[in-house]
C-alpha cells in the first residue's frame, strides 16, 4: 500500500542538486507547484545550502517557489532532542525529518540515515526522493 504524503520538505541534498542543476530535483519542484504542492524549506537547510554551494543564484530560484519555516526556541528544543535521540549531530537533517513528520511530508534529500532514524523515532514512515 503507498503512503500519502500532504506535501514536500528539502532537505540539504536538495538545494545542492538544484545549485547544481539536476534535472530531477527541477522536475519534482515543478511538479509540486503545478499541483498546488508548495515545498516547504527549514531555515536549517537554507543556512547550510548557502554556506556549502557555489551556485546560490540557483538555489533562490528554487526558495522563490517554496516556503521558508523558522525555527523558533520550542521547535529548535524538539529538534536538538530528536538529535539526541537519533545519536546524530545532524541538526539539519533532524530538523527536516522533525518537518516532514508534523507537516505529514515526504522528503527530497540525501542524508537517509540520518533523517530515517529521526523520522522513525517520530512515528514517521519516511518518503524519500534520494538526491
Amino acid at each position: 500500500m503507498a503512503v500519502t504524503r500532504a506535501g514536500l520538505v528539502y532537505g540539504v541534498g536538495a538545494l545542492r542538486a538544484a545549485a547544481r542543476g539536476d534535472r530531477m530535483v527541477w522536475a519534482v519542484h515543478r511538479a509540486a507547484l503545478a499541483h498546488g504542492i508548495v515545498p516547504v524549506v527549514p531555515v536549517s537547510v537554507i543556512a547550510e545550502g548557502f554556506r556549502t554551494e557555489a551556485r546560490g543564484d540557483r538555489i533562490q530560484d528554487l526558495l522563490d517557489g517554496s516556503e521558508t519555516e523558522v525555527m523558533g526556541a520550542d521547535r529548535a528544543r524538539r529538534v536538538g532532542e530528536l538529535a539526541v535521540k537519533a545519536s546524530t549531530t545532524d541538526l539539519v537533517a533532524a530538523s527536516v525529518a522533525e518537518t516532514a513528520a508534523r507537516r505529514n511530508c515526504a522528503v527530497v534529500a540525501s542524508r537517509q540515515n540520518a533523517l530515517g532514524t529521526a523520522a522513525g523515532l517520530l512515528g514517521h514512515k519516511l518518503v524519500l526522493h534520494a538526491v
